[in-house]
């Protein structure tokens, strides 16, 4: 059937084609002959009329590829029978000869072609789609998908019938939630509108910006500390306390203060935080000691300079005092006399766990510094008391000279800074402990200015012992302990005349003629420092 079909349409193509070129023509020849509007209305009616025969053909066409060839080739055919000048004349003179044919072509209107091309269409159209079924039918499977894509597009569309009959009916069965309007009663104290705007608008209301300063609490922050002993809190950094500004906004109606609110907070100044140290240490709690007081060698230990396997740097003798520097479990770093290393924490003790010790250090300092060469244009380090107690009770002392003028030997040693028992061993050296007779009539312990030939005319006298005692000590200090150009304690200078070095040997260069004279005197002062 499709190609019978095709055939009749192309018959009719060409048959309508050339219809249409011979009614072309004549509507140019009736146009050049100005012929009446009549006559022109059925020609363009009857030239319209074909074409759109053409239209259905070309839809047709679209459908089947074989009829587009035949589009492509009948514009060829139109283009050079419209530009062909030489037709023009002929068809002016065929026209008027044939002005009659004319009248015949109007009843060859396509009215009466026009039901055939209807039906040409609807049986092309209906047998496209027959076409198309009897494919779908053959295709088992596209046709089991063209079933299935079928019903879920008829339940789709059910299911939105569904939902929109469901949606406008709920949407129709809204209820009031307040209830029925016509069953609540009739308001017997409405509001006043108009006395409610005059009052709020006879009302001032004002605002105020204000502010307020706020200290802000620091925080504290602890951290332990083993220099410290235990429990024991040190303030490491204090803490400040910072300052807020809390900016205010008040609401007055008249005078009358209404509402407060904060409106921003700015800090001014931030906290610092406060650091405190906490102490740890165990061993300066028993000792009440800190890092930097003098503690106390109980028995003689050497000085290391490492832990342990150290090296020994010195000895510290008993009751010599040491500052400590630092706590390492069973060692303690100390300085001793300008010197640091360690010795073991066992060997150490303080004034509060021992009390006696300070007086035994003092003496041990004392003769700690005792030797032949010492020096002594320094102080012994003794006190008042000391000499009181070590001149006393001395049976060599018969008249009680040098136990009576203890506090003379004392105040010449703080005035001129020579050692004090260094006067008293000159003194019992050269007065046979005050029984000369230099010592007894002129108060002369020392036997000052005497000669070897005439030792006791040529000897000062002094009106107490400790005129004679002051003397002495000045004497040595200007020109025997010093050098030249020192400024003493009683504001005189120096010569340093008899200098030769602050020493016993120093002294007996210039003092005495006797060469064992330092011996001598060494041995009392060694006698006298026991005594401590």
């Amino acid at each position: 059937m499709q190609d019978n079909n095709t055939k009749d349409n192309n018959t009719n193509n060409e048959r309508n084609l050339s219809e249409v070129f011979e009614e072309l023509k004549k509507a140019r020849n009736s146009s050049v002959q100005n012929q009446n509007t009549k006559s022109k209305k059925s020609d363009l009616s009857n030239i319209q009329k074909p074409r759109k025969k053409t239209k259905n053909i070309k839809i047709e066409e679209v459908k089947k590829p074989k009829e587009k060839k035949l589009k492509q080739k009948i514009p060829k055919q139109k283009i050079p029978k419209q530009k062909i000048p030489k037709q023009k004349t002929p068809k002016q003179k065929i026209l008027k000869q044939k002005t009659p044919k004319q009248k015949i072509l109007k009843p060859k209107t396509p009215k009466s072609k026009m039901p055939k091309m209807k039906k040409v269409k609807n049986h092309a159209f209906s047998g496209a789609l027959r076409y198309k079924f009897d494919t779908l039918r053959s295709d088992k499977k596209k046709f089991r998908q063209f079933i299935i894509l079928s019903i879920v597009y008829l339940v789709i569309i059910i299911a939105l019938v569904i939902f929109i009959v469901s949606y406008i009916s709920n949407k129709n069965k809204y209820v009031n939630p307040y209830g029925d309007f016509n069953t609540y009663e009739k308001n017997t104290n409405p509001f006043n509108i108009s006395q409610i705007l005059i009052d709020n608008t006879n009302t001032t209301k004002t605002k105020e910006k204000t502010y307020r300063d706020k200290e802000i609490p620091y925080s504290t922050k602890y951290v332990e500390n083993n220099s410290l002993p235990k429990d024991e809190k040190v303030v490491k950094q204090p803490g400040v306390m910072g300052l807020e500004r809390i900016n205010i906004i008040r609401t007055y109606e008249g005078e009358d203060l209404i509402d407060e609110s904060t409106s921003s907070i700015d800090i001014l100044s931030a906290p610092v935080e406060e650091i405190v140290e906490v102490g740890t240490s165990d061993f300066l709690t028993n000792y009440n000691v800190h890092l930097g007081d003098v503690m106390y060698v109980i028995s003689t230990v050497s000085l290391m300079d490492a832990i342990n396997n150290g090296t020994e740097i010195c000895k510290i003798t008993r009751y010599m005092d040491v500052i400590l520097l630092e706590v390492a479990g069973d060692w303690c770093k100390v300085s001793f006399d300008g010197q640091e290393g360690y010795v073991p924490a066992s060997s150490l003790t303080s004034q509060s766990t021992t009390p006696g010790i300070v007086s035994q250090n003092k003496v041990q300092r004392i003769m700690s510094k005792l030797n032949f060469n010492m020096a002594l244009n320094v102080k012994s380090g003794l006190t008042l008391d000391d000499y009181k107690r070590i001149l006393s009770n001395e049976s060599r002392d018969v008249n009680k000279v040098i136990q009576d003028n203890a506090e003379a030997f004392y105040n010449a040693e703080q005035k001129y800074n020579v050692n004090g028992i260094l006067l008293v061993a000159m003194a019992i050296h050269e007065s046979g402990w005050g029984t000369s007779a230099i010592s007894l009539d002129k108060k002369n312990l020392f036997g000052y200015g005497a000669y070897d030939n005439d030792a006791y005319n040529s000897a000062y006298t002094f009106n107490t012992y400790a005129e004679g005692i002051d003397l002495v000590a000045k004497v040595l200090a200007k020109a025997y302990l010093n050098p030249a150009g020192m400024t003493m304690a009683d504001g005189d200078t120096t010569t340093g005349r008899y200098y030769s070095s602050p020493t016993l040997t120093g002294i007996n260069t210039r003092y005495s003629t006797d060469p064992n004279w330092c011996t001598k005197v060494f041995s009392y002062m060694t006698y006298f420092y026991d005594k401590l």
